[in-house]
């Protein structure tokens, strides 16, 4: 398994090479919109095509007829007007990271509209807020704001599409100190499935405000734009620690006893579960302090003091840091394939840990937990967003794959047995929400729909996409309503 600090996806590509000619032969109900915006429709026959059509989890095998990257908002109307009218599937990537690709459904039949070169930030001039474009990735944004000393939460992976990332919570790098993503989105600029473009914040649709903001991914319309809160930036102590497995126990029982129950606001670090090297699984904290306004970081580095002397914790990095600058240079897991099944519990109790310790046996397969803890400002509710997770909670979302290749079905059956395995033994702890989940990392068979909104708010979220969307145009995105 490859970790390795992360190439961001670029946001420039070459304009499409395709002749009218290959349209009409490959799609030709696409001809109106190449008529139109020739450089903007990748099919096979484009050289392109490869580097901008797969999904990040290599084990999605479905790839789009149809690329289309837009540049503009006229570019996404023009491909929603067209899908629509004439029935071709379409699927929607602001980053394209979400481990089930959810939006690749039956899209080898129809369209990507791939969001990524409508990349952009505007700080605006109280330096309050910042208009972001539908395809901005998260570790653009991180550097485009650092150059001006300025600041906002994203997530922990820096490639992660920003709108994506947010409208479904935005767990990540200080959501204890500041809030999770759902609570900086300020406003959002969506194209409807008739074509049209609608602004909406607390004033405008106020109800489609609620519910882009915890229930968004690409089942309302296509986010060409977002507003979003920034800040000046915060002293930042940022650093990484390693713990091999012979010192689990020790290391999870102090942390399940004493220090999770006691963390404080200015912590956002994470804990990441993990065998790169087959045999030699590792439990990496990736230490996180963001100074309160006014603060030096003394306390960060008396708190890392502490987190160092856990048994067996051996100091890969700390620094005083940017955000932008650690996030693009800490090692990333990178594009494969992976099985991924996934749990809400309500933290590192004892029992969860010892179903951590008990794992990791076998080195043949590889298998991932990065886990994130909510709490602090996240669990702030906010009656404008229909998110629901407001509680303090630990995500356990599980990647894994098989050592060996190529894949064959005997070996991704292993691999699931493992997986499920891991899920039941959580469950069977009594310290999981079960059901309940972030789809972001947690998969369809793992979600309850009812267990993770209430009975009220779905039903207020499927009156409202039989209002904005009522042929279910965008079907492809989550939650499923």
């Amino acid at each position: 398994m490859t970790f390795q600090p992360t190439t961001l996806p670029s946001t420039d590509v070459p304009p499409a090479s395709l002749r009218r000619d290959d349209v009409a032969r490959e799609i030709p109900e696409l001809l109106p919109l190449y008529d139109q915006f020739p450089h903007i429709i990748y099919t096979k026959s484009d050289p392109v095509y490869e580097t901008i059509s797969s999904a990040f989890n290599l084990s999605i095998s479905t790839l789009p007829l149809v690329v289309v990257r837009p540049l503009e908002e006229s570019h996404v109307q023009a491909t929603v007007k067209i899908a629509r009218a004439t029935g071709i599937p379409l699927g929607i990537r602001s980053g394209g990271s979400e481990m089930s690709a959810r939006n690749y459904r039956d899209v080898d039949k129809g369209i990507i509209i791939d969001m990524r070169s409508m990349c952009s930030v505007k700080v605006s001039h109280d330096r309050a807020s910042a208009n972001i474009g539908g395809g901005t990735i998260g570790g653009d944004l991180a550097v485009a704001l650092s150059k001006q000393g300025l600041f906002t939460p994203i997530g922990w992976h820096p490639r992660l599409g920003y709108a994506g990332w947010s409208l479904a919570g935005g767990y990540g790098l200080y959501s204890s100190s500041y809030g999770l993503g759902v609570d900086h989105i300020m406003g959002v600029r969506l194209v409807l499935a008739d074509g049209s473009v609608v602004d909406i914040d607390k004033s405008n649709h106020p109800d489609l405000f609620w519910a882009l903001r915890g229930a968004g991914n690409g089942i309302w319309g296509v986010v060409t734009q977002l507003t979003i809160k920034i800040y000046p930036a915060p002293k930042l102590l940022v650093g990484t620690l390693e713990i091999q497995k012979e010192n689990w126990p020790a290391v999870l029982d102090r942390w399940a006893n004493d220090i999770e129950p006691n963390l404080p606001d200015e912590i956002a670090g994470e804990l990441y579960f993990r065998n790169p090297t087959l045999d030699k699984p590792q439990m990496i904290i990736f230490f996180a302090w963001c100074a309160k306004e006014g603060d030096d970081l003394k306390k960060g580095w008396e708190y890392f003091e502490m987190m160092k002397s856990l048994p067996g914790a051996v100091v890969q990095r700390i620094s005083e840091s940017d955000f932008a600058s650690y996030i693009l240079s800490e090692m990333t897991i990178q594009p494969a394939s992976f099985q991924t099944r996934g749990v809400i519990a309500k933290g590192m109790t004892n029992k969860i840990a010892q179903v951590i310790i008990n794992n990791w046996k076998d080195p043949s397969f590889y298998m991932g937990f990065p886990c994130h803890f909510i709490h602090g400002k996240a669990t702030k509710p906010d009656p404008t967003a229909c998110f629901p997770l407001r509680y303090r909670h630990r995500i356990f979302p599980i990647s894994a794959r098989h050592a060996e290749l190529p894949r064959t079905p005997e070996r991704d059956a292993l691999v699931a047995e493992a997986c499920a395995r891991v899920l039941e033994e959580l469950k069977a702890t009594g310290d999981c929400y079960v059901g309940a989940a972030y789809e972001n990392l947690i998969p369809p068979i793992d979600t309850d729909l009812e267990a993770t909104f209430g009975k009220e708010t779905l039903e207020k979220l499927r009156a409202l996409k039989k209002k904005y969307d009522p042929d279910n145009f965008f079907s492809r995105g989550y939650p499923v309503l």
